[in-house]
């Protein structure tokens, strides 16, 4: 009778304590999400975040982790880094935020359909969950400057010069920006646009102008010459 009495007992033991555990396991609920610069990432179908720069941009993108209840442990951390990337794991309660940051080299420039991938890990003691970050690095082509042709110019002439046909192979904005490098001062008025317009010197001269356009990853240079000479029969443009 005694060993029914212990036998009884053991069995309700054995189903007591695991509801018991179960009960007292929290509800944890998990959720991660990247934020990346909206001119170069993209939401996925599959919820990964894509994101396509060139060569000699740096790309940041924010990791967020966010557990409830908030006294939840959440661990962040990344897998698969690409060389000159940084991401530093941690461990907070409740929400978790880190940034990813890369700065891609000739060696990181990817095939379209081969993207770079970092996976980001959200860890609870209850959950995990993963998010997959895609890279795609193209080589950045640097600009063309071009200048209106070398000019014969009068005295006292308004002498405008153009950037017009500068052109950038992968369509990026381009900035510009024209000194004298040559030739008694003038006066440039748009020195940082497109065109810059001076007023021809009084005497007889010869002025160089140079060019230069940038990407903001690659600069490229060229010259322009003016003459002056009252010996010409030219017009205001």
């Amino acid at each position: 009778m005694k060993s029914v009495k212990i036998v009884l007992v053991f069995a309700l033991l054995v189903a007591f304590v695991p509801s018991v555990t179960r009960a007292q396991a929290p509800a944890v609920q998990l959720s991660m999400e990247l934020f990346g610069p909206w001119a170069l990432c993209a939401s996925e179908p599959d919820d990964a975040l894509a994101c396509t720069m060139r060569l000699g941009q740096t790309l940041q993108v924010w990791v967020q982790a966010h557990a409830v209840p908030s006294w939840v442990p959440t661990r962040l951390i990344a897998n698969w880094l690409p060389d000159n990337a940084s991401f530093e794991a941690i461990w907070r309660q409740g929400e978790a935020t880190q940034v990813f940051t890369f700065t891609p080299t000739e060696a990181h420039v990817t095939k379209p359909e081969e993207p770079l991938i970092v996976r980001f890990i959200a860890r609870t003691d209850f959950d995990s969950i993963s998010k997959e970050l895609r890279i795609h690095v193209r080589a950045n082509q640097p600009p063309q400057a071009v200048t209106n042709p070398d000019q014969t110019v009068a005295p006292y002439q308004i002498v405008l010069l153009s950037a017009f046909d500068s052109s950038d192979p992968d369509g990026d904005v381009l900035r510009y920006r024209w000194d004298q490098i040559s030739g008694p001062p003038v006066l440039l008025f748009g020195a940082e646009t497109l065109y810059a317009i001076f007023l021809a010197p009084a005497e007889p001269t010869t002025l160089v102008f140079r060019l230069t356009v940038s990407d903001g990853a690659f600069s490229v240079s060229k010259d322009v010459t003016v003459t002056v000479t009252p010996d010409c029969p030219c017009r205001d443009p």
